[in-house]
């Protein structure tokens, strides 16, 4: 099983940068000028993902050069069908395919035509599913870990040495599979992608183990010898571009932390905790994704002593950038600092200026007509509305529906209470612009003296409320 040992020396003080891969290709069938995309989601380095595009000619062909900065899956798109190719930087990859066997039959060429075969054949016998629809979330700790539906349903189903039965057997085959490839064509696959797939059997194994363990341990009663595999799964790896390898590391400190059963500053002691288990490449994604998932759910406080150790101490620079953005960008909106000033328009074109409510505390709450999530929050706090007025609190909703009339309609048909803006009517900017806001539900709390003020520890709308009153009853 897996006769090559795929872990290798971690090398440290070496920059990640991105190199390009080369990829062509021929579609049978389809028409001069259509559209082939590449999509390479690097988020987990750098915070984003690359869109790359080219038409095809009168041949029917493209050329495309792509950027990444690890060996690691990407998805080539044609109209709705997508293909997801492995890629490494430096790449040549050859893909030629009928627009109507697209993806299911595709033939290759150049340095990444075998692993590519490979991979083909791999996703047959466990056939990934991308769609987050079928994902169910469950809390380990404060962190939510992800699993999909269909292996839920097996979790619930089996015992647990009938579950590790069937994940072993599914382990043992992918295995058999990249060895027999491996002999029966010798040095075709890059070493890269050896690592890669070595990395996704054992790790997909060992998540869903992982997985099962922590969320299932009261139904079946789980004992401490059903983590023994956890020997056979080291923690540090090269192979930080696998899907598989991040979300083990995630819920394996995620656990270790939830043991303790201190779960404040939960993203605080997960990153420390990283700095004894882990090291290179592995530490510097698993520290930035720390403070990342710290920022983006306003718990920076806990996290900002961190934020400056990372950037004094990462020697993988790359990293750098998931979390620089984030930072100015919180930095902001951050307790004690003035809130941006904005005049905006209601439903029947007066201006609603937010130095109007000086003296007053301000909850500023970002939502949109197509938002169920929003409508429900202002649908509690309606019921909140006449005690927290009464406080000296108001109500300011920011629109950020495109439409008008859906968000007229919207208000009309619920009569939510309070003020109400749309985002696009700022008299200077988009007032969502303003402040950052590029997802709803979102919200802000301002003091009496324009300040943003700190925000509750928990997010139902009654912990919003309490934090609103508390502030209210300051004299500042």
């Amino acid at each position: 099983m897996l006769k090559r040992f795929f872990f290798i020396p971690l090398f440290v003080g070496i920059a990640t940068v991105a190199v390009a891969a080369h990829i062509t290709g021929t579609f049978k069938n389809a028409a001069p000028g259509d559209r082939v995309e590449l999509f390479v989601p690097h988020y987990y380095v750098d915070g984003r993902s690359s869109h790359f595009w080219a038409e095809l000619d009168g041949q029917l062909s493209f050329v495309m050069e792509a950027q990444l900065p690890e060996a690691q899956l990407a998805f080539l798109k044609y109209n709705e069908d997508r293909l997801p190719i492995f890629l490494e930087p430096d790449d040549t990859l050859g893909i030629r395919a009928d627009i109507f066997q697209f993806p299911v039959v595709v033939a290759f060429s150049g340095r990444g035509s075998a692993n590519n075969r490979l991979l083909q054949q791999y996703f047959k016998i466990n056939p990934p599913d991308y769609d987050e629809l079928n994902n169910i979330r469950f809390k380990i700790g404060q962190w939510w870990a992800v699993v999909e539906q269909v292996m839920n349903e097996r979790m619930e189903a089996l015992a647990p040495t009938d579950f590790k039965d069937f994940l072993d057997k599914r382990r043992e085959a992918a295995s058999a599979l990249l060895d027999d490839f491996s002999a029966k064509h010798p040095n075709t696959l890059t070493p890269a992608f050896f690592d890669w797939m070595a990395a996704d059997i054992t790790y997909d194994w060992a998540y869903h183990l992982l997985f099962y363990g922590q969320v299932y341990a009261n139904r079946y009663q789980i004992q401490p010898p059903f983590f023994d595999f956890l020997d056979e799964a080291p923690i540090i790896s090269e192979a930080i571009g696998n899907d598989w390898y991040r979300h083990f590391l995630q819920v394996l400190v995620a656990r270790q932390v939830a043991k303790t059963g201190q779960l404040e500053n939960f993203y605080a002691r997960q990153y420390e905790l990283a700095g004894q288990m882990l090291s290179g490449k592995s530490l510097a994604f698993f520290h930035s994704e720390m403070i990342r998932m710290a920022f983006t759910g306003e718990r920076y406080r806990e996290i900002l002593p961190y934020y400056t150790q990372f950037l004094q101490t990462n020697e993988y620079p790359a990293y750098d950038a998931k979390i620089t953005g984030l930072y100015e960008k919180i930095a902001r909106v951050s307790p004690g600092t003035l809130a941006p000033p904005f005049t905006g328009n209601d439903s029947d074109g007066r201006a609603v200026r937010l130095a109007q409510f000086r003296g007053r505390v301000v909850y500023l709450n970002f939502w949109a007509s197509w938002c169920s999530a929003c409508l429900k929050k202002m649908e509690m706090f309606d019921n909140y509305a006449a005690e927290l007025n009464s406080r000296g609190i108001e109500i300011v909703n920011v629109s950020i529906d495109e439409n008008p009339a859906n968000w007229r309609a919207s208000l009309t048909a619920r009569g939510f209470k309070g003020y109400h803006v749309l985002a696009s009517s700022g008299y200077d900017r988009n007032i969502a612009l303003t402040y950052g806001v590029e997802t709803v539900p979102q919200y802000f709390i301002i003091t009496k003296n324009g300040s943003f003020a700190d925000k509750p520890t928990g997010n139902q709308p009654e912990d919003i409320k309490q934090q609103l009153l508390q502030i209210a009853a300051k004299s500042y």
